[in-house]
């Protein structure tokens, strides 16, 4: 129209837009000819115009990998989107909204998760050294001495607990009816990567008495072998005067102990973490029948199960 002799008022009323759009049109046909009058991308471009700078991104994500709010002087120890908004007021004086934080956290690649539970007093080098040094020696003498190995641990069992997930509509929370009669019965047990399972359930707390009986069990379980190394945490009963004593009077078994605060390390966990999942689902009336339940389930756990169990991400070092 505007080439045909037309003003640019007359075709902004034909076309129902403002005389200065026609202006804008018209000097974009005259640069870029109809590649100018094309739609363009509205809004920011990625990137641009960011609340934060890409150096300051490149340190709240090196802060968000190594330290947890509680550390920082935070509250919380984890980090979902109103702490890492708080970290970044602390750090950089700007306020953000709670969803333009988890845009910043889409971009950098991060989701949310369950997170895997680590101890603050876990020495890192306590942990390379059992896995490069420590345990490759015990393994060799295994071998030479013809020991089993076995990882053994204690865990408690309780009536009441409510791990794993459930359904319910949506929008809705979902809801355990609990009943107010609490009873609980411990589990100590020992495991290998050859499938091998050996526990015993009792009522009470584990002490040295109880773990002592326990190494009896094991001897009494495997006669045939000379040796047998166990491997455990640093529970004190683990290590008393008296379990000194026992381990002397009996040659046959020898005790090593895993890096402090590092439960991670040892494959027994993860069979309690199995233990918790599935008895907890079910509904124990009393005591006895909690424990009759743990003993049931204990009792499928087959060698190919057990095996698996050593295929985890941070056990794999002891197949």
């Amino acid at each position: 129209m505007l080439q045909g002799g037309a003003t640019h008022a007359a075709v902004a009323e034909a076309m129902g837009v403002n005389v200065r759009t026609i202006a804008k049109w018209w000097a974009r046909f005259q640069i870029s000819g109809w590649k100018g009058l094309r739609e363009r991308r509205r809004g920011r471009r990625p990137g641009e115009q960011m609340a934060l700078s890409e150096a300051q991104q490149a340190e709240l994500i090196v802060v968000l990998k190594g330290k947890n709010p509680d550390q920082l002087q935070l509250p919380g120890v984890l980090w979902d989107r109103g702490a890492v908004r708080a970290l970044i007021g602390k750090l950089f004086g700007v306020e953000l909204s709670r969803q333009t934080v988890g845009v910043y956290l889409r971009r950098w690649g991060f989701t949310g998760k369950k997170p895997e539970r680590r101890w603050s007093e876990q020495d890192p080098e306590r942990v390379r050294a059992w896995l490069e040094r420590e345990y490759p020696k015990i393994r060799a003498r295994a071998r030479k001495e013809g020991a089993l190995v076995l990882f053994g641990d204690e865990m408690g069992v309780r009536a009441g607990q409510t791990a794993g997930k459930t359904y319910s509509p949506r929008g809705q929370r979902a809801i355990v009816k609990l009943t107010g009669k609490r009873f609980s019965a411990n589990v100590i047990s020992a495991i290998g990567s050859d499938g091998t399972l050996v526990f015993d359930m009792f009522e009470g707390t584990c002490d040295e008495l109880r773990f002592m009986d326990f190494l009896d069990k094991l001897l009494e379980h495997f006669p045939e072998r000379n040796r047998i190394f166990l491997i455990v945490d640093n529970a004190k009963f683990h290590k008393t005067p008296a379990v000194e004593l026992w381990l002397e009077d009996h040659p046959r078994m020898e005790l090593f102990f895993l890096p402090p605060y590092a439960p991670e390390l040892n494959p027994d966990e993860l069979l309690n973490q199995d233990v918790h999942a599935h008895v907890a689902r079910r509904r124990p009336r009393d005591l006895q029948t909690l424990i009759q339940m743990t003993v049931e389930y204990l009792k499928t756990r087959t060698h190919e199960i057990v095996r698996n169990y050593f295929r985890g991400v941070h056990v794999s070092y002891a197949q």
